[in-house]
């Protein structure tokens, strides 16, 4: 499987929420263990929720960029909404479309979550997750054009993880 799931479970933003699954395209594998919600013993995994925006302007874009010049450093996924059947698939779509996508895109912004290092309080990790927009596709169409060709017409986010350098 060249995009394996990485990361499945609850995308949160305000009162929305949708079911994804994140599919690996580049980067550090590493990345995805530590800095996202992982399951407890009960196998709940805790949602991933947005807790702030940031503008997608040229010199937050560039930082980003930079960021991604070193693989160990960075990690890109793809974000799918997914579910228990045809029914539930098209309805986590349409949570993802209208309560994620279209306010990313009216904001102009990337929503951001601050992930600190495990067992402590410093910043260790940001996740930016990209609507669709020239930074997503032309990362996409760099690190996977064929993926970017099949999910062009579908609801999906870019994520890419980083980590806070000290």
């Amino acid at each position: 499987q060249r995009y394996p799931v990485m990361w499945q479970g609850e995308l949160v933003l305000k009162n929305d929420c949708s079911a994804v699954q994140m599919h690996f395209v580049s980067g550090s594998k590493m990345l995805v263990g530590q800095s996202l919600p992982q399951g407890t013993l009960e196998g709940n995994i805790g949602p991933l929720r947005i807790a702030q925006r940031m503008r997608l302007e040229t010199a937050q874009l560039e930082g980003v960029a930079k960021r991604m010049m070193n693989e160990q450093e960075f990690s890109m996924l793809l974000a799918l909404p997914c579910g228990h059947d045809h029914m539930d698939i098209i309805q986590q779509s349409s949570c993802l479309r209208h309560g994620f996508i279209s306010y990313l895109q009216q904001k102009q912004a990337a929503g951001i979550v601050n992930v600190p290092v495990p067992g402590s309080t410093q910043p260790g990790y940001v996740v930016h997750i990209f609507p669709p927009c020239a930074f997503s596709s032309d990362n996409l169409s760099e690190a996977a054009p064929d993926l970017l060709h099949s999910v062009s017409e579908m609801a999906y986010l870019l994520v890419i993880i980083a980590t806070v350098s000290s």
